[in-house]
């Protein structure tokens, strides 16, 4: 069943009785913190903060820590005591997903496999399907070097190694045949192309392959 969350009621909480928790995977800089509270100062909390009923925040971390910036003794508080402890934490990651691009990935990993422990409907998270793939591959150890912060910056990297590798494979050894076109001549046509081939080295001063490349740049024969 669908919870109107606006129906639920409001309780006035001492601040200090709400907790975060611990294993919220959203990040809150303290430049982010104090642009929330600017904007709290000025607006109020748009939306309530929602807890578990022991006082563990769902959602609504950056606006609590805004809160407490601001001096701030009370908020406004909507327990859920409608919720599951699996149901809670799902609503944490679903809440943090539709205005959060900042994780602790090791953290969010970790919830997730609780989840899937549990049969929970991770596609109800909002995470696309290749997110969420990603997501739940391996609950190993994270490197979060891995996940990339400048794509312009990731992108201009893998183009100078791909322009490397192409340097490399231009330079490796190709069968002649991958050239021409044809791997095979009569005798007759052996002779014609050893013969051509002594002028152009004569002409270039360079020997096989090296001549013939330098004979059709010369000559303008390349396509």
């Amino acid at each position: 069943m669908t919870i109107d969350v606006s129906k639920l009621p409001t309780e006035i909480k001492d601040i200090d009785w709400l907790k975060a928790s611990p294993t919220n995977s959203k990040k809150h800089p303290q430049s982010q913190i104090e642009k929330l509270a600017r904007s709290i100062a000025k607006h109020g909390i748009a939306n309530t903060i929602q807890t578990e009923t022991d006082g563990t925040i769902i959602a609504g971390h950056g606006r609590w820590l805004a809160a407490k910036h601001l001096g701030w003794t009370t908020v406004n508080v909507i327990v859920r005591t409608d919720l599951t402890k699996e149901q809670a934490m799902a609503l944490r990651i679903a809440d943090n997903q539709t205005v959060s691009t900042d994780y602790d990935a090791e953290l969010l990993k970790a919830e997730l496999l609780v989840l899937k422990d549990a049969d929970y409907d991770l596609d109800s998270l909002g995470f696309d399907d290749g997110e969420l793939e990603k997501l739940t591959a391996d609950f190993g150890a994270i490197d979060e070097s891995t996940f990339v912060e400048d794509i312009g910056e990731a992108v201009e990297t893998q183009r100078a190694e791909n322009v490397e590798k192409a340097k490399d494979i231009d330079q490796s050894a190709a069968p002649i045949g991958d050239a021409l076109g044809f791997k095979r001549v009569t005798i007759e046509q052996s002779r014609t192309v050893r013969s051509f081939m002594s002028r152009i080295e004569a002409e270039t001063g360079l020997q096989g392959a090296a001549a013939l490349v330098a004979y059709i740049e010369q000559n303008g024969l390349a396509a």
